[in-house]
């Protein structure tokens, strides 16, 4: 698993950030979407992320910008993937991999969100869920490294899904009020999602070890 921040990175084509964020019924922005999809032991680039953003910043670090977005007056962004803030081995050592792994993600959102582009809320989609799968441990991960909620929205093929959903989108975008509606009606997000929240506890126990 990439919990050091050192994997790959490609720069993926604005088609597949948008056919990632329609697939997981994004449309909103500051909302980062997070694709677990693939094997985290072998594939140095998982996971792969998308947002839209009303923060137009063509220069920011950390992130990848696309001026282009689902709507008018929306941006995209993808989020590299660390690298992760050097911590003591006595730290790292207290947190499971997958609290390892979200906390790579805090550093990432953290750095974005320092140069002013705010980042609020967190959906993954990817794996289909089932009680102890990545995304649901996953998800619980980054709720409580984050202090947050988190989305999960099952899909098998994103890419796939999501193109065929913009492509709904453009013949029927007249049928609905907004492309948000649109995005969250055609991805059928009410069947499909369910929220992690963060464990209070636990939250306080990694807020208190990165102190």
């Amino acid at each position: 698993m990439n919990t050091n921040g050192t994997g790959t990175f490609i720069r993926e084509p604005l088609e597949r950030l948008l056919a990632r964020l329609a697939a997981a019924g994004v449309a909103e922005p500051s909302t980062l979407v997070i694709e677990c999809a693939g094997d985290p032991q072998r594939d140095s680039t998982w996971p792969r992320t998308a947002m839209s953003s009303r923060v137009s910043m063509p220069s920011i670090e950390g992130a990848v910008f696309h001026q282009t977005g689902l709507a008018d007056g929306y941006c995209t962004y993808a989020i590299p993937w660390g690298p992760a803030e050097p911590r003591p081995d006595e730290v790292t050592a207290q947190l499971n991999d997958q609290e390892q792994l979200a906390l790579v993600l805090a550093d990432s959102v953290n750095r974005v969100r320092a140069q002013g582009v705010p980042i609020r809320r967190f959906v993954l989609t990817g794996f289909a869920d089932a009680p102890g799968s990545i995304n649901r441990t996953f998800a619980q991960a980054i709720a409580d490294v984050l202090d947050t909620r988190v989305s999960v929205r099952p899909c098998r093929n994103v890419a796939e899904r999501g193109a065929d959903i913009l492509a709904e989108l453009q013949r029927d975008l007249d049928k609905y009020t907004s492309v948000s509606q649109a995005i969250k009606a055609l991805a059928d997000v009410e069947g499909r999602e369910q929220r992690v929240w963060r464990r209070l506890e636990r939250s306080r126990v990694i807020a208190g070890l990165l102190a």
